[in-house]
């Protein structure tokens, strides 16, 4: 059981906070601009935020449905009481430090809507200054992992491989994708209710490559937009802890690799991740064995 009501709106817009008062007067903004004329809802998860945050949005946009948490309860956890509020036929998960561009929501749904079949639907990520982030990924594999983090980055220090230029090509076309970024994540409802809402065991990363591998797995699909574009200025509500950040990476990795992947393959990665942290940052060892430890 999911807990979802029964949709009476076409869109809900569900944003998990956390002293994101900075940037959050620009989403709010384009949100209100985007949305205009849609038959919509906006649900703000304030993550007991400390500077202002939750107090800000309902003193500065009225129309947004407040939920104020005593305690920071974790992104899966927290979009999870969205979902529960929420009465959309279509649900989009937006970062708070995130601007949609013009037509994005609009083309968001409407390619819901003529796909009937998708589950999740990714747009286009761009940084502030508009190069590409990376919007969606294929299966999360712990051998890709450690292609993708060890080889290709040192092939990219070194300019044996155009990385920009391949994220630029992959990024231009639309395309079935493994996962796209909760950063921006249309979802159909009816999808969710069949495979279920986050898993909360991720407290941070990675939830949005668990539920779009749920999704796949009872058989609808996951795709992703260029045509829907949304500026992402990136990582505000982690900067000013980037050491516990790492922490909840890696135990989401290790999380997700229990859960998919097996006893064997998470051995193997926990393996790599000690060996990799104790050649690369010698004072982290400790900390990810503990956070290995709590996935037995």
């Amino acid at each position: 059981m999911t807990g979802l009501v029964p949709f009476t709106l076409e869109l809900s817009i569900v944003i998990v906070a956390h002293n994101s008062r900075e940037f959050l007067e620009a989403c709010l903004n384009s949100v209100r601009r985007e949305a205009a004329g849609m038959d919509h809802e906006i649900i703000l998860i304030d993550n007991a935020s400390r500077d202002g945050t939750g107090d800000y949005a309902g003193a500065a946009f009225p129309e947004v449905q407040l939920i104020r948490n005593r305690d920071n309860v974790g992104f899966a956890r927290a979009v999870n009481q969205g979902l529960r509020q929420s009465q959309g036929r279509f649900i989009c998960l937006l970062n708070p430090d995130t601007e949609l561009q013009p037509g994005a929501l609009t083309t968001l749904v409407a390619e819901m809507q003529r796909l009937p079949g998708t589950g999740a639907l990714g747009g286009r990520l761009l940084n502030s200054d508009r190069t590409l982030q990376e919007s969606f990924g294929s299966d999360i594999g712990v051998w890709s992992e450690i292609w993708r983090k060890g080889f290709l980055n040192l092939w990219g220090r070194y300019r044996f491989a155009p990385a920009g230029w391949i994220l630029k090509w992959t990024h231009s076309q639309k395309r079935e994708v493994g996962w796209v970024a909760g950063t921006c994540m249309m979802l159909c409802r009816q999808a969710v209710l069949d495979a279920g809402m986050m898993d909360e065991h991720f407290f941070l990363y990675l939830e949005d490559a668990d539920l779009s591998l749920r999704i796949r797995q009872l058989g609808w699909r996951v795709r992703y937009t260029p045509e829907a574009e949304v500026i992402h200025h990136g990582g505000i509500s982690v900067a000013s802890n980037s050491a516990q950040s790492t922490l909840e990476f890696r135990h989401s990795q290790l999380h997700y690799f229990k859960k998919h992947r097996g006893p064997r393959w998470l051995k193997i990665f926990k393996t790599y991740l000690l060996l990799k942290l104790a050649k690369d940052r010698p004072v982290d060892f400790e900390t990810a064995e503990n956070a290995g430890g709590n996935v037995q």
